[in-house]
């Protein structure tokens, strides 16, 4: 918050006035502006009502940033009481049409075409919250220095035949994620098993123990991540996406899934009680978008630079008012 500074030009009374006028004076006895201190909103957003906002944190960094930047704005600005909720991904969806949660804030569609058709499509108790404004992309990854010491790696078509490239293992993720490696494996005819890590942190050490060695690996990960920027990787080329993997994405269990996974424009989804709940939050959440490089930035902070997510979001607040200022809907 920036504080303005009077000259003393004028005569008393009319400096009194000026200063009654402004939103942030300094309190004479506590020596802080009223909107400087800890746990007071201003009165330029709309409030948030008594009812505590509940919004799901699925098992990956990047979720986690999006609901403690949220979490932030909401109780300094719009006086919300806000409670994060550990929840898979699929999960989630349930638990929105019961309105035991109100919001789930990164829901990449590559995974939940079904979810989609299902809950918002078919009005089941969910709504869709508009884009996040991050892009996603989900892939097979590998480390550039395994392609450039074996070029077969680079495709689909040329690693067969050549996946003891890779001690024939393909690392999967957390198998709460939206995963379809082993149906294109399958359906490719790829002579590869798929191991899981089990977490984002367990991929990472993986990842991390391999570049160290300079060693074969190929997992699944995505982008947008800031181990992208750490890590030299190569995305290796898959079947494009296309309307039977649309059409496979629905299925149980993904099958007949043979492609590369699709872009994925990030959304978000909110309980269809919520706009009624609160509309204040149900204005804020509608609103929150940012980029790419906004959400990096916070993540690399806590996975790389050891920051607790309270902390990074709280720094990435206090920096970047310009961006965040749009969310808050008027009173």
């Amino acid at each position: 918050m920036r504080h303005r500074t009077w000259r003393w030009i004028a005569l008393g009374a009319v400096l009194t006035l000026a200063l009654a006028a402004c939103s942030d004076v300094e309190d004479p006895e506590e020596g802080e502006t009223a909107a400087d201190t800890p746990g007071e909103t201003t009165t330029e957003a709309a409030q948030c009502g008594s009812e505590t906002i509940t919004i799901a944190v699925n098992p990956w960094t990047g979720a986690a940033v999006n609901a403690h930047v949220a979490k932030t704005i909401m109780e300094q600005e719009m006086g919300c009481t806000v409670e994060l909720v550990d929840m898979d991904e699929f999960a989630q969806f349930p638990a929105l049409a019961q309105g035991d949660v109100d919001a789930t804030l990164e829901v990449w569609p590559s995974g939940h075409a079904k979810d989609y058709k299902q809950y918002i499509e078919g009005e089941a108790g969910v709504v869709d919250g508009g884009e996040l404004g991050v892009i996603g992309n989900i892939g097979w990854f590998t480390p550039t220095y395994v392609v450039e010491e074996n070029p077969d790696a680079a495709s689909w078509e040329t690693l067969k035949g050549n996946e003891d490239i890779f001690n024939n293992q393909f690392l999967g993720a957390d198998p709460t994620f939206s995963i379809y490696d082993e149906e294109i494996i399958e359906n490719l005819e790829l002579d590869m098993e798929v191991t899981y890590s089990g977490s984002e942190a367990a991929s990472l050490a993986a990842l991390d123990q391999a570049y160290q060695n300079e060693e074969p690996i190929i997992m699944y990960f995505w982008s947008p991540h800031w181990a992208q920027a750490k890590y030299e990787l190569t995305e290796v080329e898959l079947p494009p996406y296309d309307d039977a993997c649309a059409e496979a994405a629905t299925n149980e269990d993904g099958d007949g899934y043979a492609c590369d996974y699709a872009e994925d424009i990030l959304y978000k989804a909110f309980s269809d009680q919520l706009e009624t709940k609160d509309p204040a939050a149900f204005g804020f959440l509608s609103n929150l978008q940012y980029t790419n490089e906004d959400q990096n930035a916070i993540a690399l902070a806590v996975d790389d630079g050891g920051e607790s997510l309270e902390d990074a979001a709280q720094a990435w607040v206090d920096e970047n008012e310009d961006v965040w200022s749009s969310w808050l809907p008027a009173a």
